[in-house]
């Protein structure tokens, strides 16, 4: 069985906790298991921060748009912005979690972490933003 919904949040970080809810709340119709779940909402709280920064910084107050598909053996949360556009490939590297230098970084975090959260992260540049897809798997 597949459902799919959407909602649209003005880009400030005080609804965070709103998209959290949600997330969680079609976790019900989703197989993907507790652990997951709280990896999804991280990943997500993680894009949707990232969103709403760019958005700001390139004074668009227009609402993100973040969707949501539950399939028998998938989650996927889709963040869509309106800031432009991003490369993810365009990012400084990081320093390796065992170089000193690292704790020194205090930004810059949030790509690596949605990847490492998420079985899957695309990014897909839309007619003035970006889209941010992150999706888990159910267990085998």
């Amino acid at each position: 069985m597949r459902s799919e919904f959407a909602l649209e949040i003005p880009p400030h970080r005080e609804h965070l906790a709103l998209v959290r809810l949600i997330v969680g709340g079609a976790a019900a119709l989703s197989p993907v298991g507790d652990r997951r779940l709280e990896d999804l909402k991280l990943a997500v709280s993680e894009a949707c921060a990232n969103a709403m920064d760019a958005q700001l910084r390139s004074g668009s107050d227009a609402p993100l748009r973040i969707s949501v598909e539950v399939d028998d053996d998938a989650m996927v949360v889709t963040v869509t912005d309106h800031a432009g556009g991003f490369e993810p490939g365009a990012l400084d590297p990081l320093p390796s979690v065992t170089d000193p230098q690292r704790l020194r970084h205090e930004r810059g975090l949030g790509v690596p972490l949605m990847r490492s959260l998420a079985d899957l992260v695309t990014f897909t540049k839309v007619a003035d933003g970006t889209a941010v897809r992150l999706e888990i798997r159910a267990p085998a």
